[in-house]
């Protein structure tokens, strides 16, 4: 309970005041080794299970984009068969702080300064109505405690509404790519696709030569066909 009020007034705080540290970069060497080779990692797997659409003026979400810093890979990857997309990431606590008192809209700003077409939006998921042909969501909050240690409220907590609302950002022939981190997780998720009677595919464990976490990864794929 007062973890969760702290949550709450701790948000409402960042959010109303956007307090932040200007023009980051950075500088730690090791950061940007570890930066590079997960962003290899990702674009590995969007080449292995993302079908290439070609189709004039792509739109392309990532939700939960933290300070994105894995947009490189993202942008490398549509602009190696479309010249025309436009890509956003949606994060709804954009100005929490880093120790180095810079907000991940700070952090963010610097990875995607030089991606042509790619915007940041510190906004609610549940705000976006935007369709896209698209969409990657890396590990959602569906059980309480990652949210809770993230530092959400409680209120934000709402696995199947956000999930379905994704669902219908979907554009005809639209796909997206879910991660997961561990196995209950992994079964959740999966019981909420086949609860949304959608078309997707179980992709067992994500890991690949560039990268691997501490914990395992699980992926899905939805395709949208109507």
């Amino acid at each position: 309970m007062f973890e969760d009020f702290k949550n709450e007034i701790d948000f409402f705080i960042r959010n109303k005041t956007k307090f932040s540290k200007k023009n980051f970069i950075e500088k730690d060497e090791k950061v940007l080794e570890i930066n590079k080779a997960q962003n290899k990692y990702f674009k590995e797997i969007f080449e292995q299970y993302f079908f290439k659409t070609q189709k004039n003026n792509l739109q392309i979400l990532d939700i939960g984009s933290k300070n994105w810093f894995y947009a490189k890979s993202m942008h490398e990857f549509f602009s190696s068969f479309s010249s025309n997309f436009t890509l956003d990431g949606v994060e709804i606590d954009g100005y929490r702080l880093y120790s180095n008192l810079y907000s991940r809209f700070e952090v963010a700003k610097y990875y995607i300064k030089d991606l042509k077409n790619t915007n940041y939006i510190v906004d609610d998921l549940l705000n976006i109505n935007k369709k896209y042909d698209y969409i990657t969501w890396f590990l959602p909050f569906i059980t309480y405690e990652p949210l809770k240690y993230w530092g959400l409220p409680k209120r934000y907590f709402c696995p199947e509404r956000l999930f379905n609302h994704a669902l219908g950002l979907l554009n005809s022939g639209g796909q997206m790519l879910i991660i997961n981190q561990g196995e209950k997780e992994r079964d959740i998720q999966k019981q909420m696709l086949i609860n949304s009677k959608t078309h997707f595919e179980f992709l067992g464990e994500i890991k690949n030569e560039f990268y691997q976490f501490e914990n395992k990864r699980f992926g899905f794929i939805v395709r949208n066909f109507e």
